[in-house]
């Protein structure tokens, strides 16, 4: 009877102390905290139940909007009244920057926000972790909750980093369903590699007003030509994501195609003499990567470029996708993790002022 008693006396302990850590909210379900292992191996607790979160990344932020945007307490960079495809309610969120890289992240912002906890971004370079971008949000904020998510912007090796964050995010159903929708892209891209690899087009990514910065075969900003197999013209051994070129280093590259981010200079090019001579000009292959809400092809890189796979394929190669159905995969995007329902005149307007006068793309 003894054993009997210290046994139930030990069992009430160890209820007493878990009520202390855990509580049951009417649904059923526990509040309290848990402890989870991130993604470079920390052990660091956070709320079971929580409502505002805040990212130290611009792609990992458009990653979290894509797949949890209600637990978002503030943006890497606001949407504006420009800005269409975007529901008021995260048109409203604050915009309080980012941390690594050329990011100015707010402390002060993110500190009023009081989140729940933080999920950092730190960059990931050569294989590894930039430990200081790490300790540079630890000790900023040493008194928020950090969670640290290395992975956000290579499409091609991200996959964990949805699984990680649909547990933590309680957002599986949708991550599940963005893994598989970047999958499907992968695998359509790799299709016409392979197809193509006799005689890829070849393609110059432009950025800027003038089109002379561009980024190398294997930069993350470039990533989507090397996901459909183009020719990166910008082959030239580079470390850099991003580098300046000149225009004649441009003609003797002569691409096919040519692909912006920059609106001023599509506007332009067509009277820009100086670019008339190469072939992505004469022939009217000079596209506009559409960015609203968020850039299809860059700007940041990351989750929001799935997207910008199917449009480029339809870009470059359009005689080799002729039974992709764009304008279906855009409008299912959209309404997925985009969080708006785009009409037939959205989708016709997006595509129109993504292409040259006379070319359809669809």
């Amino acid at each position: 009877m003894k054993k009997q008693n210290i046994a139930i006396i030990a069992i009430g302990i160890v209820l007493i102390v878990a009520a202390g850590f855990f509580t049951i909210n009417p649904l059923g379900t526990f509040s309290g905290n848990v402890t989870v292992e991130d993604m470079v191996g920390r052990n660091v607790t956070i709320p079971s139940n929580f409502d505002k979160i805040v990212s130290t990344s611009s792609p990992l932020t458009s990653l979290i909007y894509m797949i949890a945007p209600d637990k978002l307490a503030a943006l890497s960079s606001g949407f504006n009244n420009n800005t269409k495809y975007v529901n008021d309610t995260y048109r409203q969120l604050p915009a309080i920057g980012a941390w690594h890289g050329k990011g100015t992240g707010n402390d002060e912002e993110l500190l009023a926000l009081h989140p729940s906890f933080i999920i950092d971004s730190p960059r990931v370079r050569d294989g590894k972790v930039v430990e200081d971008d790490l300790n540079l949000i630890l000790n900023k904020f040493s008194t928020i909750p950090v969670v640290a998510v290395p992975e956000t912007a290579n499409l091609t090796n991200i996959n964990k980093t949805y699984d990680f964050l649909g547990k933590i995010l309680h957002a599986e159903s949708t991550t599940n369903k963005l893994k598989d929708t970047l999958n499907k892209y992968l695998s359509l891209g790799e299709k016409t590699k392979n197809q193509m690899k006799d005689n890829p087009k070849k393609v110059y990514y432009a950025q800027g007003e003038n089109g002379l910065t561009t980024s190398p075969p294997g930069s993350e900003h470039a990533q989507v030509l090397d996901i459909i197999g183009a020719k990166n013209v910008a082959d030239t051994n580079l470390s850099t994501e991003t580098t300046t070129v000149s225009v004649e280093q441009v003609i003797q590259w002569n691409p096919d195609t040519i692909i912006t981010t920059n609106k001023n200079f599509f506007e332009n090019i067509y009277n820009n003499s100086q670019w008339s001579d190469i072939n992505a000009v004469k022939n009217k292959q000079v596209y506009l990567a559409p960015n609203d809400p968020l850039n299809w092809f860059d700007m940041p890189p990351g989750s929001n470029m799935i997207v910008g796979i199917p449009w480029a394929l339809k870009v470059v190669y359009g005689e080799q996708v002729k039974d992709l159905d764009l304008k279906k995969d855009i409008k299912e995007f959209y309404t997925n993790f985009f969080h708006y329902d785009l009409t037939d005149d959205d989708l016709s307007n997006i595509l129109k002022s993504s292409a040259p006068d006379g070319v359809n793309l669809t």
